[in-house]
């Protein structure tokens, strides 16, 4: 919790310095680099190479966690960072492998990753064989990989928000048609239809969205939004009134029109092959006919719609087939061709746990540790109970869930063709130890698996290393009310200058009947800021790499004093004051939060398989899980990876 007076966080005062701006704590445009990226990000950008040492953060680079069972794993912790920097990437430990300690264990199944992927490959394969051993092993103080939460106590109310991964694709019959549903959530005990929470105690009709994400652009009807331009004040709605309020160019407002209403792709045969062959910047320019001279406002624009939503970064780079993954405009055209013409917001919206996925992982848990939450098996308790830490790691029961364990080696016990297990080498607690297994399922993402896999075919290591990652920086703000956007007339807005780029409320849901959250305008609420890093003018794959440094680059003093000051600036004529109405600030910061799609990267290129098939295949032993493999990271796509890799194991032993 921040309870810093807002005369130590002055913007104008000594400890702010023109090199803490170029560092990345508040340069460019949208959320820190929404915009152009600067020259001197771009200078610092080309001079970073991945030997960088990175591991000597602090407690002070974190910041605050909050309170309950998350509090000291708010994301990319320096603590984590240092450890996998260290041990993973710059290999400091593996002069020590030879001596580690053998636990004397020997496990028919090790896990490694307790993300939504991990957790459904674990429990994929305990219930196939319920009398197996499973262990898991995380390198995070707490399961969840993503999915993860932050939680206030504030003015007597206990509020939760999510760290990353978030919502679920509903209703699930229409979810399911549209490839956005598993069967997980029958297994998991979510009901058919989700009772969303209303608002209450408000003074004027304000349309609050079911989720924070929708109204972010593909369901821009779902909530009341304001837009605010930094100069010139707040344009309410402007989607419905074709931004006749805003501060823009006739030229800009028809080009965004243009993008939004555009209905009539191709029709042909290959559409999904040929939306991989080129960026969705491409197929806004030549597809959509935006002109050259309007995409600057336009990717401006949607940039950080399409690299928080889940493609990592914004136009220039991705796929255009990775876009239409995430139903932006243009190629949601190809939504209504495969499904009878319908808009995927007339029927699909998300449902969202207080915490986001956390609820979702914590269910997993309790499917295979029953002890990991007291109680029965019932969602709101599963929710809300504090996990019971002793539960995780007891001898003798059939999953055992090993936490703050970061694993630096996999190999084969003997020739990969051969072997009849696998070996298992992870520093916990200063020390080094090894286990054995008769396989293992790699769940973490590839740029840890290229260093962690040992023995991998030359194929394999290709494929991994052509996968790139995109940091994103989630920052909840709990306030002690929201009368400010209750005078606006807002539940959303948006912003094109200065800290952040997006807020919302949302409904949370009702568990087991009952409330989880208030959602009234005299009481607390958390608004979670989903910060990417776009830096357009960068060339992929070094725009990765050259977003990850800035965050890396922002100490916790810099993102609060950013939150302050922003939310001062739109929100202070409408009643906020930072001092008397933010009651915490949390940052998570993910350095590599999302893989980035470029052309080519579903469907492969000059004859060559993409590099997520070559993965998906097992190797002897060894297979492999994460969402990224399937280039659509939601807990759905994460929860079936982890069951095919589970399977690919369970055919062998």
């Amino acid at each position: 919790m921040s309870d810093k007076k807002k005369e130590d966080i002055n913007p104008d005062g000594p400890d702010i310095t023109r090199r803490d701006f170029v560092g990345g704590a508040l340069l460019g445009t949208g959320s820190m680099l929404l915009g152009m990226g600067s020259p001197a990000a771009i200078r610092t950008a080309a001079a970073q190479t991945p030997g960088l040492p990175m591991t000597g953060l602090g407690p002070e680079w974190t910041g605050p966690g909050g309170v309950g069972d998350y509090a000291k794993s708010n994301g990319n912790t320096a603590e984590i960072v240092n450890a996998a920097h260290g041990a993973i990437r710059n290999h400091e430990r593996d002069s020590g492998i030879a001596h580690a300690h053998h636990t004397g264990e020997t496990y028919d199944l090790v896990v490694i990753g307790c993300g939504i992927a991990g957790l459904s490959a674990g429990y994929t394969y305990h219930k196939a064989r319920p009398g197996s051993s499973v262990l898991m092993l995380d390198l995070a103080p707490i399961f969840g990989g993503e999915a993860k939460q932050n939680e206030f106590d504030v003015d007597g109310y206990h509020l939760t928000a999510p760290q990353g991964s978030t919502g679920i694709v509903v209703p699930f019959t229409r979810a399911k048609d549209a490839g956005m549903w598993t069967h997980f959530t029958k297994e998991l005990g979510f009901p058919d239809e989700f009772v969303f929470q209303k608002p209450t105690g408000l003074s004027k009709d304000i349309l609050v969205p079911h989720d924070a994400w929708f109204p972010m652009h593909i369901g821009w009807e779902q909530s009341d939004t304001g837009f605010y331009y930094e100069g010139k004040g707040w344009s309410i709605n402007p989607w419905r009134n074709g931004f006749k309020d805003a501060p823009l160019s006739e030229s800009t407002k028809l080009a965004l029109m243009s993008m939004d209403s555009f209905r009539t792709p191709p029709v042909r045969e290959d559409w999904a092959q040929w939306l991989d062959s080129m960026t969705y910047e491409q197929f806004l320019k030549d597809v959509v006919g935006i002109p050259v001279e309007a995409m600057p406002e336009i990717t401006r624009y949607i940039n950080p719609v399409a690299a928080a939503e889940g493609c990592g970064l914004g136009a220039d780079v991705i796929s255009a087939y990775s876009a239409y993954n995430f139903l932006l405009p243009g190629v949601v055209g190809y939504y209504r061709q495969q499904n009878g013409g319908v808009d995927p917001t007339d029927e699909l919206y998300l449902a969202s746990f207080p915490g986001g996925n956390a609820g979702t992982a914590r269910c997993f848990v309790k499917k295979m540790i029953p002890g990991a939450f007291k109680g029965e098996y019932r969602l709101h308790d599963i929710v809300t109970s504090p996990v019971q830490w002793e539960a995780l790691d007891r001898a003798n029961q059939p999953v055992r869930m090993r936490l703050s364990s970061t694993v630096i080696q996999i190999v084969h016990a003997g020739r990969p063709d051969s072997a009849k297990g696998v070996e298992i080498t992870y520093a916990k607690g200063g020390k080094l130890y090894k286990v054995s297994a008769k396989a293992a399922v790699c769940a973490g993402q590839q740029h840890v698996n290229r260093h962690i896999c040992r023995d991998l075919p030359e194929d394999y290591k290709e494929a991994m290393n052509a996968f790139h990652h995109a940091p994103m920086m989630t920052v909840n703000v709990a306030v002690r009310n929201w009368k400010f956007m209750e005078k606006l007339g807002i539940a959303s807005a948006r912003w094109f200058d200065g800290f952040g780029w997006w807020m919302s409320l949302r409904r949370n849901l009702e568990l087991d009947g009952q409330p989880t959250m208030p959602l009234d305008p005299s009481k607390p609420v958390v608004f979670s800021l989903y910060n990417p890093f776009c830096m357009p003018g960068i060339p992929f794959p070094e725009q990765c790499r050259a977003a990850r440094m800035q965050l890396f680059g922002m100490p916790y003093k810099d993102i609060e004093m950013g939150v302050r000051n922003q939310f001062t600036k739109m929100f202070g004529d409408f009643g906020f004051n930072a001092d008397r109405d933010i009651a915490g600030i949390i940052s998570n910061r993910w350095g590599h939060a999302y893989v980035v799609d470029p052309p080519g990267f579903f469907f492969g290129k000059n004859g060559k398989p993409a590099p997520k098939d070559v993965i998906r295949k097992r190797f002897n032993r060894m297979s492999f899980a994460h969402s990224e493999l399937s280039g659509q990271q939601m807990w759905e796509t994460a929860a079936e990876e982890g069951e095919r890799a589970a399977n690919q194991i369970l055919e062998i032993i």
